[in-house]
């Protein structure tokens, strides 16, 4: 006779209680993270810190903070006949800029060209080179072909920027430069009646800016694009989302921020350009920066300087209005 044994029941799992021991051990273990970052703070990482950024903030206010202030206290020195008197204080500097407060101030006015030179150029910047930047970073898929070309789209950065200036004035703009002559050979200008005045003017300072920032826009873009999650693209894709709400509503918030930096670097570095005016608009084309430029060759120091106090004050309230309009705070 042979006797059935039945299997006794499986011990039930209880949840809570397995959700109460990982609790218990991801408290314990925060504790004892907590004491061993309490510990090395203990040991002086605090002195280590800033012996780390000491330097940098050396480097900066040296060059960056210590000029801006002298350049805010030389614009309130009086100007004499014999130089000028840095022990009395004036607002003159100021008040010779901001009456009249008009495009019949020689300064306003060339402020007012100066902005409208830096918003087409960012705007410019952005429509080439957001391309260029899509291209190499989400086109392109081996990584070793993505830094080949990106070196290649550096190249034009191997040269000094004197010599591009130099290069876009002569061999490229003016009425037999190789822009009218390729023009004129697809048979939409001549010489004589050239279709673009492109010799020492305002267009040719434009397009030069466009071309010498324009890698200022492509590097920041190109480096979000290229963590730009696949999976989420996948997804969208998945779900029914055609090229451009995908192109919306994944890739663009994902590189807003670095549209952001790479507006704020263009706008920065063209509002205040002299330079390339200088070479490539020759006597022909004016902005903020030669008239600044032109006060301290001069000699007009307490203005020059009062002048570049104001141009200060318009690139920080440019910034911050680049930063408002795209919600940088709310992508990063």
């Amino acid at each position: 006779m042979s006797s059935s044994s039945t299997p006794e029941p499986a011990p039930l799992i209880d949840v809570a209680e397995i959700e109460e021991a990982e609790q218990a051990v991801g408290a314990q273990s925060e504790r004892a993270l907590g004491v061993r970052q309490a510990g090395g703070r203990g040991r002086g990482s605090g002195w280590i810190t800033l012996a780390w950024g000491l330097p940098g903030f050396v480097w900066l206010g040296f060059f960056l903070v210590a000029p801006l202030v002298f350049i805010v206290l030389i614009s309130f020195w009086t100007r004499t006949d014999t130089g000028f008197d840095s022990g009395h204080w004036t607002l003159h500097n100021y008040g010779v800029l901001l009456h009249p407060f008009d495009l019949s101030n020689a300064y306003w006015s060339n402020m007012l060209r100066s902005f409208e030179t830096s918003v087409i150029a960012v705007a410019a910047c952005l429509v080439f080179g957001f391309p260029v930047a899509y291209f190499l970073a989400m086109k392109v898929k081996k990584l070793q072909y993505q830094i080949a070309l990106f070196i290649l789209a550096l190249a034009p950065f191997w040269t000094s920027f004197t010599t591009r200036s130099v290069a876009w004035t002569y061999p490229l703009m003016g009425t037999y430069g190789a822009l009218n002559r390729l023009l004129v050979y697809i048979g939409i200008s001549s010489f004589t009646h050239p279709l673009l005045d492109t010799q020492f003017s305002l267009l040719s300072v434009r397009l030069a800016m466009i071309q010498l920032y324009i890698l200022f826009m492509v590097t920041p873009i190109f480096f979000l694009l290229a963590q730009v999650d696949r999976h989420a693209i996948e997804a969208a894709r998945d779900l029914g989302g055609n090229w451009w709400r995908t192109f919306r509503e994944v890739i663009l918030p994902q590189t807003m921020p670095g549209i952001v930096i790479g507006s704020i670097f263009i706008f920065v570095l063209t509002m205040g350009e002299y330079g390339t005016v200088s070479v490539i608009g020759q006597s022909n084309v004016s902005s903020v920066g030669t008239y600044i430029q032109n006060q301290i060759q001069g000699i007009q120091y307490p203005q020059g300087a009062a002048s570049a106090v104001l141009l200060v004050v318009a690139l920080i309230l440019g910034v911050f209005v680049i930063t408002r309009l795209a919600n940088l705070r709310e992508e990063i």
